[in-house]
């Protein structure tokens, strides 16, 4: 018999989660969020809404919300060591004309559009709620909760990251995660008066400093460098003694640095499912299917992605077998182009060579992802 979707059952609340759990609501199609956390929190960084990310939040309903919440933004300037002015990285307008070409915004903002839009489509959100494993992969689904109660649903949806449990209960063709060297550190600071668009500064070999203006009153710093064998002191301390390696604009943030600063760590991360990303009724979606290192903030983007062309498939109401063969011939090649751009900037941040050129890594990235996927 052909299945059809009629139910879905996500797995993870986090951005991908959400955003799935809105293409099926949007769609009219009845659909529940299961998440591990018992509450939200409040991670203090900052999340790139790039052009193409822009474009597929439009597409569903929210981008008004995300621009209100955030700070928009045209072009981005790279600066050296001593602050000089290297080049522009262009911002397409992919949204339209009513929209920026990108825009700043902190997680906690976006996170909180996504839930309220997921919730206003239908969507149930239910918290503290740990999955023990999905039964019977061939047929409807059962999501078998460790409290012992099942949920059938015709779809699940895993969003729950690429180190879960899960993944690698499902899909044991997975690769392990692979660590790429590098720490990137994250807070929120006040930002600089003049600060009116993001900028990429370099500091001694290895080490990156990315700000981005998210508010009128606030801008995420991104930190990266090499992973430390043996990190000691307070986060925010060694981002303030990191940050006397840059250029002026970037150093005097370093005021604003004190060992009570919220900061959180996240290792830059590679783990490209190689396909097939669904199993039974399964379907895997953002770090689950595709972990990314942070660079031209695709991370964030190619969830949403994934979610946008999860909308499309359940519009056209196709069988399930059908859709996730769909899904995977217009996800699979793209994202791992995306991924290469990605780990290439990446491994040049740890070893600069003659061919490190971010804009035209930039121009490749545009090419792949100016026309919807």
């Amino acid at each position: 018999m052909t299945q059809r979707i009629a139910s879905v059952c996500v797995i993870g609340a986090g951005l991908a989660g959400l955003a799935c759990a809105l293409a099926a609501a949007s769609g009219g199609v009845p659909v529940q969020v299961l998440e591990d956390a018992p509450k939200v929190c409040a991670v203090p960084a900052h999340i790139e809404v790039v052009p193409n990310m822009l474009r597929d939040l439009a597409a569903f309903g929210i981008a008004e919300d995300c621009v209100r919440a955030g700070f928009p933004y045209h072009g981005i300037d790279v600066v050296d060591r001593q602050g000089r002015h290297l080049y522009e990285l262009p911002t397409q307008r992919l949204a339209g004309p009513r929209f920026p070409a990108a825009l700043g915004i902190r997680h906690a903002d976006l996170h909180q559009v996504l839930e309220r839009a997921a919730r206003g489509r239908g969507a149930q959100l239910r918290r503290g709620v740990r999955v023990k494993a999905v039964d019977d992969p061939e047929g409807r689904a059962r999501v078998v909760l460790v409290s012992g109660e099942a949920i059938e649903a015709d779809l699940v949806v895993l969003a729950a990251g690429a180190s879960s449990e899960l993944r690698t209960a499902l899909f044991p063709h997975a690769r392990v995660v692979a660590e790429l060297g590098q720490a990137w550190w994250y807070t929120l600071l006040h930002r600089p008066v003049e600060l009116d668009r993001p900028l990429i500064a370099f500091g001694r070999t290895g080490s990156r400093a990315v700000i981005v203006p998210v508010r009128h009153d606030l801008a995420g710093l991104a930190l990266t460098e090499p992973t430390p064998a043996d990190p000691q002191g307070e986060p925010g301390e060694r981002m303030r003694a990191a940050l006397s390696s840059f250029a002026p604009p970037v150093r005097q943030l370093a005021a604003q640095l004190t060992s009570d600063t919220p900061v959180v760590l996240r290792p830059a991360r590679s783990a490209l499912l190689e396909p097939p990303w669904h199993r039974g009724a399964v379907l895997a979606v953002g770090d689950a299917a595709h972990a990314f290192p942070p660079h031209f903030g695709q991370a964030a983007a190619q969830a949403i992605e994934d979610a946008r062309v999860l909308a499309d498939l359940l519009e056209a109401a196709p069988a399930r077998g059908a859709l996730l063969e769909a899904f995977e011939r217009r996800r699979a090649a793209r994202v791992r182009q995306v991924h290469d751009i990605a780990s290439t900037a990446a491994r040049w941040d740890l070893q600069p060579d003659g061919t490190t050129d971010l804009s035209q890594l930039m121009e490749r990235l545009m090419r792949i992802v100016a026309q919807p996927a």
